[in-house]
């Protein structure tokens, strides 16, 4: 596997991150203040999560450009 297909998992895994948070916003909707705060911060860890995802896909494709 090369730099770029490497990248290419890594931004798949950020869009499986956003339809999670996604999915976690319309629960959150539905739900009483005390269950809000637990959907908040999961989503929180998602957006994280997602974050790196990008920021590594990101340095992958410098990689494989060369450029880092």
């Amino acid at each position: 596997m090369n730099y770029y297909e490497w990248s290419q998992e890594y931004e798949n895994t950020a869009r499986e991150m956003d339809s999670m948070v996604m999915r976690l916003k319309k629960q959150r909707a539905a739900k009483g203040k005390s269950d809000k705060k637990e959907l908040d911060d999961k989503i929180a860890f998602y957006r994280s999560l997602r974050n790196e995802c990008l920021r590594i896909a990101a340095h992958l494709r410098k990689r494989s450009k060369g450029v880092a």
